[in-house]
Parts: structure tokens; sequence; C-alpha cells
């Protein structure tokens, strides 16, 4: 009863404390530790968040982390393995939905902005993923989705979906971004060919693919329209887009401007 007591004093200093005081003044172990309570109620946790954070390195592979590895250390219930596993979900998506644009205002006319948006996707990802990213002719965000996991040389795109999906977007224009999670955000010689497959096969529907960007666990680089495979995005010159962006302008001056001269020049029946 006495230790009950002990933990209860405890537990309401903490959350007094945390409500008084900056929460970035707390250490990993010890936001931890106050989250355990509620699937905790009993029980001392500040042992627990310490053992966690040893066993997986941080906070953040603690959340990341798989549900039987984390009901392996002792102490975990599977309850609390499933509790941990939310929270880690819920910030993700938390994460991603921060950097989601509301409306069509944002202009993703930059890597840099590009990869800004398309980072949180793959935080914490084990398995290879892929995602497509239609864009208008202003580079207006349409569409952001996924297009399968596994290796990007065999995840299986389809033409026909993606063709699908543009013309019901009224899309001009396309990204691709894959990761490569544990690894180095380096294209692989796979990545780089089927990437130029793609492009070709792409502008054969009229939709040409701007750029292919590969993501690691904390950086990304760009495949295209590039020489060295090794040169990062961000380190890249900005102006790229903007000259893709001309380049859309113009086939779409081109087709409007056939367009008139058909209407100009009917064929004779």
């Amino acid at each position: 009863m006495e230790e009950k007591h002990l933990h209860h004093g405890h537990r309401q200093r903490m959350k007094e404390r945390f409500a008084a005081s900056k929460p970035d003044t707390f250490a990993d172990h010890e936001l931890l530790e106050m989250l355990l309570y509620y699937v905790l109620p009993r029980r001392d946790t500040n042992d627990l968040a310490h053992s966690l954070i040893e066993e997986f390195g941080s906070l953040t592979h603690v959340l990341e982390a798989e549900a039987d590895r984390l009901a392996g250390v002792r102490g975990v219930s599977d309850a609390t393995a499933l509790y941990l596993n939310l929270l880690g979900e819920t910030a993700k998506r938390y994460t991603v939905s921060k950097f989601d644009p509301v409306d069509k205002t944002p202009v993703f006319d930059t890597p840099e902005k590009i990869a800004a948006f398309l980072a949180p996707r793959f935080l914490g990802l084990t398995v290879e993923r892929a995602y497509l990213l239609l864009f208008d002719n202003g580079m207006h965000l349409l569409d952001c989705f996924h297009v399968g996991d596994g290796s990007i040389s065999r995840v299986g795109l389809s033409l026909r979906r993606i063709a699908e999906r543009a013309l019901a977007k009224n899309a001009a224009a396309a990204v691709l971004a894959h990761n490569h999670p544990g690894g180095l955000a380096i294209p692989s010689g796979d990545d780089r060919v089927f990437t130029h497959q793609l492009s070709e096969a792409m502008n054969l529907i009229e939709l040409p693919l701007l750029e292919h960007f590969v993501f690691s666990d904390h950086d990304y680089a760009t495949i295209m329209n590039y020489d060295d495979p090794n040169v990062v995005a961000r380190q890249a010159s900005s102006s790229l887009f903007d000259v893709l962006r001309r380049r859309l302008r113009q086939e779409d001056e081109r087709t409007k401007g056939a367009g008139n001269e058909r209407t100009r020049n009917p064929r004779k029946h």
C-alpha cells in the first residue's frame, strides 16, 4: 500500500511538472514513462521506460518497433505493445497530415518542396514503398497515391492505372518516390534503369515523369536530370522544375494552337 501511494505521488508530481513547464524540457524516457501511465495504471513505469529505450536505442525506435519485439521486453504485455504501436502510428499520421496541403494553393516547383511533402510518408517503414504524385500545369498537387510495396523494379506499376488516374485528375506531370529502409539514399543501377524505362513509357501517354526521389531514413536523392546518382536534391539547382513547367506550358500552348487551327480549317466531308 505504501509503494502504491509512493507511485501515485510521483505521478502527480510529474503531471504537475509537465503542466507547469515546457514539454521539451522532459527527457525522452520521462515522456515515455508518462505515456505508459495510461496503460499501466498501477505500476512503476520509470524503470520500464528506461528498459525500452535501452533495448531499442531511442524513443523513436520504441514507437516504430513491431509489437512482437516490444512484447519481448520484460514487463511489456500484449496490451502495452499494442498501445505503443497505436502511439507510433498516430504520431506518423500527424506528421504526414501536417505537411499535406489543405488545398491546391501550394506550388511544388522545387525538389525541396516535394521532398518535404514526401519525407513523412516514409517514416518508420521497414519495407520499400512507392508513391506517385500527380500535378497540373502550375505544379499544384492533384493526387498522391501508394502504388505498391517491394523493390521498385518489381512493384508492378500499372501504366494503365496511372493513365486512368491521371486522366481522371486531368494531370499534366508526375513524380515518383520510393525509399531504401535502413539503407542509403543512393539510387541503385536497377532504380536508374527502371526510372528511364518508366519515363519513356509515360511519355507515350503524354504524362512526363519529372523526377524520381529516393529516400533513406535521414536523406534523399534524385535520379533524373543529374549525371551523378549521388547528387542530393536539396544541393541541386532549384530551377529544374521551372524549366519543366515552361516545357509543360509550351506543350499546352501547342495543343491549344493545333485546336485553333482545326477550328479555322475544318475538314470537308
